[in-house]
């Protein structure tokens, strides 16, 4: 997405340097009303694209969000959350494998990690920015649940989102963590 509107700015840049009055001066052409419209055109199409880029993107995430109807309840300590999976085969044989109870170890101070004895169908793709919540699969068989939103240049399967992350990072705590997940 980014690179989509680095490429529709640099676009527009370049053809806000052509001027619709007409110049004067040593040298200087006229331009034709014709490549006004042509400039005023791609400048709308620009607009549009990217416009509609973002609005798909939003979209195809709200749809799947509507489509998850499998909840996890997940129990650290006294506290609970519950985990909404997606509509993917890797969330499926996640949810198959319930209930778990898992020891989870820590990473980096934003997760909590678990290699599972079985591998799971991978999707793996570039997630760029991990939101506190995220339930991610690494590799094949690497549960991680994500307490810190920061960018990455991992590349994960998206197994399903705390629906109320608000309270996970204390829950959690700074060490390992006994987790249990069960489905709801």
């Amino acid at each position: 997405m980014r690179k989509v509107i680095a490429v529709v700015c640099a676009f527009l840049l370049f053809l806000s340097a052509c001027s619709t009055s007409s110049a004067t001066g040593s040298g200087a052409a006229d331009v034709s009303a014709d490549e006004v419209l042509v400039m005023d055109e791609a400048r709308s199409t620009a607009a549009e694209s990217v416009k509609s880029t973002a609005l798909n993107e939003n979209r195809d995430r709200e749809e799947t969000d509507i489509r998850n109807t499998d909840r996890v309840n997940v129990q650290i300590g006294n506290e609970s959350f519950t985990i909404i999976l997606y509509d993917n085969d890797a969330a499926a044989a996640f949810a198959e494998m319930l209930p778990l109870t898992l020891d989870m170890s820590e990473l980096n101070g934003n997760e909590k990690y678990f290699y599972l004895d079985s591998d799971l169908p991978a999707m793996a793709e570039p997630v760029g920015d991990i939101r506190n919540g995220d339930f991610m699969l690494y590799g094949a068989n690497c549960l991680v649940l994500f307490y810190d939103s920061f960018s990455t240049g991992y590349s994960y399967t998206s197994l399903g989102r705390v629906e109320n992350p608000e309270g996970l990072s204390a829950a959690l705590g700074s060490g390992g963590a006994v987790i249990t997940f069960r489905k709801n």
